[in-house]
């Protein structure tokens, strides 16, 4: 306290922690990270101008705005000045303590693990503004305000959308810090990814089987069509993503969003230049994800029995010549 009574700072200590003479062990914010300074929290508040949602959000909804968020959020990292990216990865931090704090118990080790490491990867010797993430920690604060999400059904898929996104944000971090010889960040942001992955995995099995099975069941000339589809967008890529297990998936998707009324052709080219894939384990799975969200089709599907073989709205497809030969399966 100042002598005109205003607080210029704060100290802390964890219950039981005392040194020999049995007295609290105490630590000024500043002596445990740079941004915890009571300046520096002050400053961090003052620009967080953007209220959280009025009333509740249910946890599906709250997780794909976060997912709209991160999308728009990698599509400029690569591009912004270093402040600019250094903000946004701030807010993927906070995108990923709120997705672990609301997590399921399925997937809540992982996250939780993932949140903890990714936060080494926010922290550099370029100073973050907190200008140019406003949107990311609305996004959190939703998160948050939704509460706890089921680890099933719409909650559970529209986790693992998030998380498909979540997954290259890690990746492109790394990239952002090894390139600038921040190989501390870059380290934490590749272990990041792999928690993330453990925790994709055990969200997105249920949605993912369902569909795979739906598009296993098409008559042939849905899967003929959403073959065609496919080489007409990536046409080098087509033969290997046929020839991944979640290639049914995918099919069953082109189909459902064709039946939705949109142009197959059209909706992937969108996903595709919204979305980096070069670092992708699975194509499949990236651009499935993808197209959901960019149609705004459920994320957990449910299939009625007569709805097993559905016929996609014929779109024209462009004559394209025969697939390559299979290629390798890219990697992050």
């Amino acid at each position: 306290m100042a002598p005109s009574g205003d607080v210029t700072g704060f100290s802390v200590a964890l219950p039981g922690d005392r040194n020999r003479d049995g007295k609290p062990i105490w630590f000024s914010g500043s002596k445990l990270a740079p941004d915890l300074s009571l300046p520096r929290i002050r400053q961090r508040l003052a620009a967080d101008a953007t209220p959280p949602s009025e009333g509740t959000t249910e946890p599906a909804r709250a997780r794909r705005a976060a997912t709209t968020a991160a999308a728009d959020v990698l599509r400029s990292l690569a591009q912004d000045d270093d402040e600019s990216a250094a903000d946004h990865l701030i807010g993927i931090g906070e995108v990923l303590d709120a997705l672990a704090q609301t997590s399921p118990a399925t997937t809540r080790t992982e996250l939780q693990a993932a949140a903890r490491t990714f936060e080494r990867a926010t922290r550099s010797h370029i100073q973050a503004s907190n200008a140019h993430n406003q949107v990311l920690r609305k996004a959190a604060r939703d998160l948050i305000q939704s509460g706890p999400a089921l680890g099933k059904g719409e909650d559970g898929a529209a986790a693992a959308m998030l998380l498909s996104i979540l997954i290259t944000a890690a990746v492109m971090a790394a990239h952002w810090h090894a390139a600038r010889g921040h190989a501390q960040q870059a380290a934490a942001a590749r272990q990041t990814a792999t928690d993330l992955r453990a925790a994709y995995e055990a969200a997105a099995s249920t949605p993912l089987t369902t569909m795979r099975a739906t598009g296993q069941t098409l008559p042939a000339s849905a899967q003929q069509h959403a073959a065609e589809v496919i080489r007409a967008v990536l046409p080098t890529e087509a033969a290997c993503i046929q020839a991944e297990p979640h290639w049914p998936a995918l099919a069953a998707t082109l189909t459902e969003a064709a039946q939705a009324g949109h142009d197959p052709v059209t909706l992937l080219h969108r996903a595709v230049d919204n979305r980096e894939l070069t670092t992708a384990d699975s194509l499949t799975d990236v651009l499935l994800w993808c197209l959901r969200h960019e149609a705004n089709l459920p994320a957990a599907p449910k299939y009625a029995p007569q709805q097993q073989r559905p016929t996609p709205t014929p779109h024209p497809v462009p004559q394209i010549p025969p697939p390559p030969a299979r290629v390798p399966s890219r990697r992050r």
